[in-house]
């Protein structure tokens, strides 16, 4: 079965410079009480499209979406499939920022103005992931592979400066699940494993049995290490993927009342790695070529992240920064490692 993405009307080019970014106020965004209560997921790619059905590109020729950020090997252009993929990263310490002035064009009389507010939203939410599926399985991103496997990381700011962080996995649609030593029985902080800003984590997943796409007797294993606080855990698990993509991503969690506010994480460095620990051979720039696809972030509150060039050498090849912002009328350029 095959999800379809949404459509989104949004200013020609993603550079927004001549129009209003427009969002409605949700009100059941979930707030920080503890794990058990915040009710959101890690979700497949919600990509952009322009009024006319095409894909909406950044200035960069980035996939422009609403909850995912960083780089995409796809097998609509590589032919390739993907049965590995690990990531390096360090964990960013999140802060609280006010989303951008909501704006909206109101009737006074005979005149017509613009009035804009802040969105007043009581968390924000981050989280840094390696995953196989979940992306576009065409050029246009019409439709969106609805298997996706992942781990990584959480980081979560009230509006009051209260923080969380943890490690975790998810395959959709099951809901995501705290790593821990008692994995998988933990559905708070109290027991999961230690996560801080600044450890270094590695996360993997690899197919180990029946690797072939849509085999319903896949065997996986997930894996993760977080040297700073000097733990690591993995687990074997039967997944059906269609192994479709490779994707290393920073993310704006989706909970019901949709794409969350992103926590400001200021600079995230990305090492990726995928079959067989390839270096992925991304372009020169965020200029995306077939099959790599660079993926700028505009979430519905006017928050961004944004990748960064690639780097490209023998012992970081593929290496790449994620920057936030909270300015969807100008995305500056996000510096390479």
């Amino acid at each position: 079965m095959k999800t379809h993405t949404s459509r989104y009307k949004i200013f020609a080019g993603l550079a927004l410079s001549a129009g209003l970014v427009v969002v409605t106020a949700q009100s059941d965004v979930p707030v920080l009480r503890g794990i058990s209560a915040i009710g959101y997921t890690h979700a497949h790619v919600r990509a952009l499209h322009n009024q006319d059905g095409t894909i909406a590109r950044g200035a960069h020729n980035e996939i422009a979406t609403s909850n995912w950020s960083g780089y995409a090997l796809a097998n609509y252009a590589t032919g390739l499939t993907y049965t590995a993929a690990q990531l390096n990263w360090t964990v960013p310490r999140v802060s609280y920022v006010l989303p951008p002035p909501v704006c909206h064009l109101v009737n006074i009389g005979r005149r017509t103005t613009t009035i804009c507010t802040p969105p007043l939203v009581q968390a924000e939410y981050s989280a840094s992931w390696v995953g196989i599926g979940g992306y576009c399985e065409d050029s246009n991103c019409m439709t969106v592979d609805n298997t996706l496997i992942q781990l990584g990381t959480a980081h979560n700011v009230s509006l009051h400066g209260a923080t969380q962080y943890y490690a975790w996995i998810e395959m959709p649609p099951a809901d995501p699940v705290i790593i821990s030593p008692t994995y998988p029985n933990c559905n708070s902080l109290s027991c999961a494993y230690p996560v801080r800003p600044g450890d270094d984590i590695t996360a993997s997943l690899t197919c180990q049995q029946n690797c072939t796409p849509f085999d319903p007797n896949q065997i996986w294993v997930l894996a993760m290490q977080d040297k700073t606080q000097n733990w690591s855990w993995s687990v074997q698990v039967p997944f059906s993927s269609s192994l479709l993509s490779a994707v290393w991503i920073q993310e704006a969690p989706v909970s019901a009342a949709g794409v969350l506010p992103l926590a400001d994480f200021r600079i995230t460095k990305f090492v990726p790695t995928y079959n067989n620990n390839q270096a992925p051979n991304f372009p020169s720039g965020p200029n995306n070529t077939d099959g790599v696809d660079a993926i700028l972030m505009i979430d519905p509150y006017g928050e961004t992240s944004n990748p960064s060039v690639a780097e490209e050498s023998p012992t970081v090849g593929g290496a790449f920064n994620v920057c936030w912002g909270n300015n969807p009328t100008y995305i500056g350029v996000c510096a390479a490692p």
